[in-house]
């Protein structure tokens, strides 16, 4: 009787929690950041070449830009990919050196040959000099491709109407470290040169940064709220009041011992 109460005890707790997990909320589509998770580098993706390589190969030890479409996409993948491909025809850092690109599908049925064709149709639009291999656009199977969305929060819906495949999802690029750290995500279609420079630097201080860079990420900082670089006034002001306050406190030591020498 006892080993009956028992294990209707344990059936009861089982049930009740397995009951709380298939009620508990879904996340609805967009993008829950993830900031400071490193990526499965170990999971492969073709590239438009049909190029079968480990994310890590792809990345290769340099800051990259990762944006999540579908080569088929009648709405939002577009303006996104040409926003991107805009701004770095004005970003100033160097292609392929400073950074890379990558475009990851999210639909399983996207293929090496549509996406040959969407990344010679975005990269048409910069009209600087821009190694190829600099932007790769990358296809893979279903598994990868929930594994690569669920680490980097990006939550997005299949739906199926009058026989088309549509994908529901948000836009924004996330920009990752030599490593495969997420350093930063940057919302919407259109994207600041700027604001992307900075992200690049601040993946780049995973490594050690330039001059340059450490003197703009001390004047800028991230706003999570609107999702851009803002200039810190109150920080430099701060800085310059101390450099002056350091500066007279040298000065009135200078001039006391030149007053005691001229006693002397």
């Amino acid at each position: 009787m006892l080993l009956k109460s028992i294990i209707f005890i344990f059936s009861l707790i089982y049930f009740l929690n397995a009951t709380q997990v298939n009620n508990a909320p879904q996340k609805q589509i967009g993008v829950y950041e993830n900031l400071g998770a490193t990526l499965p580098l170990d999971l492969t993706f073709f590239n438009e070449y049909n190029t079968n390589q480990s994310l890590k190969q792809y990345i290769s030890n340099t800051p990259t830009i990762i944006t999540l479409n579908y080569f088929t996409c009648p709405s939002l993948c577009s303006p996104l990919l040409i926003g991107v491909a805009d701004m770095l025809n004005k970003m100033d850092l160097k292609p392929y050196i400073d950074y890379k690109v990558l475009t990851i599908s999210i639909d399983p049925n996207d293929t090496p040959k549509s996406a040959l064709e969407k990344k010679k149709n975005i990269l048409s639009i910069i009209k600087k000099d821009f190694p190829p291999q600099t932007w790769s656009f990358l296809t893979s199977n279903q598994k990868n491709i929930y594994e690569i969305t669920d680490k980097l929060g990006f939550k997005y819906e299949k739906r199926v109407k009058d026989g088309v495949v549509d994908y529901l999802h948000a836009g924004m690029i996330i920009v990752i470290s030599p490593n495969g750290k997420i350093i930063r995500y940057l919302n919407g279609t259109d994207f600041l040169p700027f604001d992307v420079k900075l992200a690049i630097y601040e993946a780049k201080e995973e490594r050690t940064g330039s001059t340059i860079a450490k003197t703009l990420l001390y004047c800028f900082a991230y706003d999570a709220k609107s999702k851009t670089y803002v200039f810190q006034a109150e920080k430099i002001i701060g800085t310059l009041i101390l450099l002056i306050v350091i500066s007279f406190f040298i000065y009135l030591i200078k001039t006391g011992r030149k007053k005691g020498d001229d006693h002397e």
